[in-house]
């Protein structure tokens, strides 16, 4: 009996210990799905953040993407816009050249033309100038012209009558000095005006055709010489012929 007694004992105390045992091992498990669920849920956490981030930078990207693509297409735009005006350019430079052969044409002619008159062209300054044989200078305040430069007048007139497609531009000039009371001339604008009229009338009353000149006045404003000095102010005194080319779309500006 006491044998049994103690073999029950023994088996409850084999069975309290299985039970410990048993809920010991329970609460480590417990624990360590607890750390486990806490662990998945803090990287579900930071998924989510990685995932708004990545959505984050994948909207400013596109937002970028769209910008640069945009900015692309407006540097193509004007690259191409750049080069339809360079193309412009160069057709007007080609046009101009052309001009520019035909003007170089027509002053080759124009040379021609003085051949065999006794004048010729000389440039000064970036323009075109007849010569002729006797400079047209002038006393102080005066508009008469010498036998000699009536001599070379002559022969421009002979000139014009022959090359009917010339065209002229005489320009008067002054030196300095004021009109005194009671001069013919109001100023020296009136003054270089009238000299010039002066020229065009003989050379039309020596056959020119009136609508080959142009009359213009500079007064004292394009010294050539000193006006400082008798022989500065002399030089002054003057008039001047020029070519008048037409130089059509040359001088023409915009589109």
């Amino acid at each position: 009996m006491r044998l049994i007694v103690k073999l029950l004992i023994f088996t409850l105390a084999i069975g309290a210990l299985q039970s410990c045992v048993s809920k010991k091992k329970y609460d480590e498990l417990a624990a360590a799905k607890e750390a486990t669920d806490q662990a998945l849920a803090e990287t579900q956490a930071n998924l989510k953040t990685l995932e708004e981030e990545k959505a984050a930078l994948q909207e400013e990207f596109e937002a970028t993407k769209a910008e640069m693509e945009g900015k692309i297409s407006d540097m193509e735009g004007k690259m191409a816009n750049m080069e339809s005006q360079m193309s412009q350019v160069q057709e007007k430079l080609n046009m101009t050249e052309k001009e520019l052969n035909a003007i170089k044409e027509e002053i080759n002619g124009i040379f021609g033309a003085y051949a065999d008159s006794g004048l010729k062209m000389e440039e000064r300054d970036g323009n075109l100038y007849v010569v002729t044989s006797e400079a047209i200078t002038y006393n102080s305040g005066s508009t008469a012209l010498s036998a000699d430069e009536r001599g070379a007048l002559e022969e421009l007139a002979m000139t014009l009558k022959n090359n009917p497609k010339l065209k002229m531009m005489v320009v008067g000039h002054t030196d300095d000095e004021k009109m005194i009371e009671g001069a013919a001339y109001r100023d020296n604008w009136d003054l270089s005006v009238a000299r010039a009229s002066r020229v065009v009338r003989y050379l039309i009353s020596k056959g020119a055709n009136p609508d080959q000149l142009t009359i213009a006045g500079a007064g004292e404003y394009e010294p050539v010489g000193d006006n400082e000095t008798a022989e500065g102010r002399a030089e002054n005194r003057r008039t001047v012929i020029q070519p008048n080319a037409k130089l059509g779309g040359l001088m023409k500006t915009g589109n």
